[in-house]
């Protein structure tokens, strides 16, 4: 299987995650931030693609609920269709329901096994700007984790399929 990169795309910021090489494993990479100038947000989807290599794209769609596609999978439908004008890619789209949610319940229980294990009892001293940053950068992790999460999702349902298949 080839390696694929996963978009999860935000109006601030876009998720980017990537599967190895066998087509198991998807790992959150990078996220990117969305600017006026489309142009930029291209040519760094572009060069994330030559540096991993992808041969790919699983693109999040937010399927509502109810299975509709409302505002922002509209949004998210055009920006799939500027980007095919950039890139040669085959692009797929993934339900990227809940991934969002599934993402932040990873990275709270990574955080708290990072917290039982280096806890030595000793406490760290506060201050008044000291968690701002930190907020900011797991607002990010976040994302690159949801498109994690879709892809996985979206290499666990092939690897099933090539399985029935073969049996």
């Amino acid at each position: 299987m080839a390696r694929l990169m996963a978009l999860d795309v935000g109006e601030v910021r876009i998720g980017v995650a990537v599967s190895d090489a066998t087509g198991m494993l998807a790992s959150p990479y990078t996220i990117l931030r969305v600017t006026r100038n489309e142009e930029q947000t291209w040519e760094a989807i572009a060069r994330l693609i030559e540096e991993t290599e992808a041969e790919g794209l699983v693109i999040g769609l937010p399927i509502s609920l109810d299975g509709q596609i409302h505002a922002q999978g509209e949004r998210i439908l055009a920006f799939a269709e500027r980007l095919k004008q950039h890139v040669t890619l085959p692009i797929t789209f993934w339900d990227e329901r809940l991934s969002t949610v599934e993402a932040q319940r990873l990275l709270r229980e990574r955080d708290m096994e990072g917290k039982q294990a280096g806890n030595t009892g000793r406490r760290r001293a506060s201050s008044s700007h000291g968690h701002q940053p930190r907020r900011r950068k797991k607002g990010q992790e976040i994302d690159a984790m949801a498109a994690a999460v879709f892809l996985q999702e979206y290499l666990d349902a092939h690897a099933s399929e090539k399985r029935d298949r073969t049996l």
